[in-house]
């Protein structure tokens, strides 16, 4: 043990259920003790003290032991002896030194087995006059084991005595070591509501749902919970003390110093002295005030009085808590319990747990000290930057607010420079898609040119059913706080189903088909749809391109954000248009597999100048059929010209380069009887 904590004795204890040895001890000199060793550690105490067991008098159960009591080595005082299931074998007597005043442990089971809790100890660390001891009065703790040990050992009580390397607890911030010691406090008697928090843990909704689990155990277990702190910062603890130290705990005193300090400051508690306040308050001459301050949770605990309940305008209580994945033990938790003295329900409807941000290279937790301690010259450290301005002026603040929307935050969050490098990748190619869409809506009146869903081809209907789809991931995304899913959907949508097909498949009707043609404005009916609905979806993440994208195309700056957002519209349920071009894009890529070769050869550039055969088992619908026309059919595939014929084998391809002359116009390769080789299309788009 520790030996400066001896004069705080007030037990001994063992374990009940070891068996211990009532024997006599002989020493090199041959002098023989009768002591009292747990059997299991006799051979140990051996070595460690030279004294061995020379007669056995009896084996005796550790519970035998109740009631005994045993004599204080050198302080005249009684020590009983206790049970506890923290006494081992794994080294020393099995019988331990029991200080209640200065160990966790120990006070448990002091507090148990009704010791009296002695901690003759004051702020400075110095024995007090309670230590009972003259010659340690005044001396510092950690200073007097020397003088304690020639104690022992002048009583003829120490039997041995090692150093030996040990864990012990030190000051984070000083690096000193700490010494414990037990005080007065103030607490919060959690038994007195933990059945009503219990309870109102499970009207909450908890994301991840595991995190139910973790914060119930944690209330459920958790002690009364110690308000109290001895820091000479921080709000005071607004309690008095009578003359006999007895303290002055009223609700109304303490409001009457709340509505003080909101006037003069809270250093007010501080500057003036105890008589000032025993005369502002009227309490009797000689009252003085507490100089604890108030665990700082309580000031994070009470945020949602602060800020909900004094703001009619927000929701009491919250909509949402967020915070990293220690807040259960900390805001989370001093929140839930503040809310339950004062008002008896959570304070919040849902608890958002997100893992912590690591270095994407080392793996390490950002820490804002770290931060700190790169702008300190002294300290010399240099640290990647991982600061929001940093980024902001580099990247963008959509592009940050990107990230975030694309990060999995239910886990660790990888961070650095090279992840915003591939999200402005993403942006550019989301930016790019908005682009194209409000540039080939330049002539397009929605009020007179619309073409209704019916009347649409089967690729227009297909882009609305997937922009269905996209609307209610969407919307699930957002409302449940997955904002990966809604980024996921977007980026997918933009890139795979827009650029890669729609838009591509659809450029050679929006740019050579006459003006006022159907299928043009079948698109731009599209288009105009989907952009609008885009901008709205992309609202939350990219609010800046949004509205600018929103703006440029005649609207007011601003209005995207007063705008409801998109619902999906029932005519464009998913269904006949999704099955079709499902099965054309397993021919599409059929098809890209067969003229991928021939490119690769250089023997065609584009696919333009392929004319493909398709071979399709009997029974399988056909392009034509899936599409209405072979002019739609090379449309959508991008072709000059596809063949179809029947084959028992499974569906295959062959291409060729076309043998027709190439339309300056549209650059497909098709029969012409123009003198520059104008197709019969591109003829009467210049007509």
């Amino acid at each position: 043990t520790t030996p400066w904590t001896l004069p705080a004795n007030m037990a001994i204890a063992l374990n009940e259920q070891l068996t211990y040895i009532d024997g006599e001890f002989k020493n090199d000199e041959g002098v023989t003790q009768r002591l009292v060793i747990a059997k299991e550690l006799i051979e140990k105490f051996s070595l460690a003290t030279n004294l061995t067991l020379t007669e056995k008098h009896s084996e005796i159960k550790g519970n035998q032991f109740s009631n005994s009591i045993t004599q204080h080595p050198f302080i005249s005082r009684a020590s009983p002896v206790i049970f506890a299931n923290f006494v081992t074998t794994e080294t020393g007597t099995g019988a331990v030194h029991i200080a209640p005043g200065h160990g966790g442990d120990d006070y448990l089971a002091g507090k148990e087995a009704g010791l009296d809790i002695l901690s003759p100890v004051d702020d400075l660390g110095n024995y007090t006059e309670e230590v009972g001891i003259p010659e340690l009065v005044g001396n510092h703790v950690l200073r007097s084991n020397e003088l304690i040990i020639d104690m022992l050992n002048s009583k003829k009580a120490l039997l041995g005595k090692e150093e030996y390397e040990h864990s012990y607890p030190h000051c984070w911030r000083s690096k000193t070591p700490i010494i414990f010691r037990a005080v007065p406090q103030f607490f919060i008697a959690i038994d007195a509501f933990r059945k009503e928090a219990l309870e109102e843990i499970d009207t909450v909704e908890w994301l991840p749902n595991k995190n139910r689990n973790r914060i119930y155990g944690t209330v459920e277990s958790r002690p009364d919970w110690c308000i109290s702190r001895q820091r000479t910062w921080g709000v005071p603890l607004p309690v008095f003390y009578q003359v006999d130290g007895s303290p002055i705990i009223d609700g109304d005193l303490s409001r009457q110093v709340a509505e003080i300090l909101e006037k003069e400051g809270s250093n007010l508690w501080f500057e003036q002295d105890d008589s000032w306040w025993a005369d502002k308050m009227n309490l009797p001459e000689g009252t003085s005030r507490c100089k604890d301050t108030l665990d700082v949770w309580i000031d994070s605990g009470s945020s949602h009085v602060a800020v909900c309940d004094r703001h009619p305008e927000l929701s009491s209580p919250a909509d949402l808590y967020l915070e990293a994945t220690d807040q259960h033990r900390g805001w989370f938790q001093s929140s839930l319990m503040i809310s339950m003295v004062t008002r008896g329900t959570a304070p919040y409807k849902s608890v958002l747990t997100h893992g912590f941000v690591v270095d994407q290279d080392t793996g390490k937790k950002v820490s804002k000290s770290d931060q700190a301690n790169s702008k300190d010259k002294k300290k010399k450290k240099k640290v990647k930057p991982m600061e929001a301005d940093h980024f902001v002026s580099k990247f963008g603040a959509d592009i940050l607010r990107l990230w975030v929307a694309s990060v999995d935050w239910e886990t660790e969050v990888p961070f650095g420079e090279g992840l915003f490098k591939q999200t402005s990748d993403t942006y550019r190619r989301i930016r790019n898609t908005l682009r194209i869409l409000l540039g080939n809506l330049h002539d397009f009146d929605n009020k007179k040119d619309a073409i209704p869903y019916a009347k649409m081809s089967i690729i227009d209907q297909w882009i609305l059913e997937r922009l269905h789809q996209v609307t209610l991931e969407c919307a699930k995304g957002y409302e449940t706080f997955q904002f990966r899913k809604a980024y996921n959907a977007i980026n997918n949508f933009c890139t795979n189903d827009l650029s890669s097909i729609y838009i591509d498949i659809t450029k050679d009707r929006m740019y050579c088909d006459l003006p006022d043609a159907h299928k043009r404005r079948s698109t731009q009916t599209c288009m105009s749809k989907v952009f609008n609905d885009l901008c709205h979806l992309l609202a939350p993440i990219l609010c800046y391109t949004a509205d600018e994208a929103w703006e440029h195309a005649g609207h007011s700056p601003g209005d995207i954000h007063c705008a409801l957002f998109p619902k999906p519209d029932p005519e464009h349920v998913p269904g006949n248009a999704i099955q079709k071009v499902d099965q054309l894009l397993s021919y599409r890529n059929l098809i890209q597999q067969s003229i991928e070769p021939l490119r690769q050869e250089k023997v065609i550039r584009s696919n333009y100048e392929a004319s493909v055969q398709l071979s399709l088992a009997e029974g399988n619908a056909t392009p034509e059929e899936l599409l209405g026309s072979a002019e739609d059919v090379n449309e959508f595939f991008m072709l000059s010209s596809l063949s179809i014929i029947t084959d028992q084998g499974g569906p295959t391809a062959t291409t060729v380069k076309s043998t027709h002359p190439k339309c300056p116009r549209c650059w497909r390769l098709l029969e012409s009887q123009h003198e520059y080789y104008l197709c019969p299309r591109c003829e009467k788009a210049i007509n």
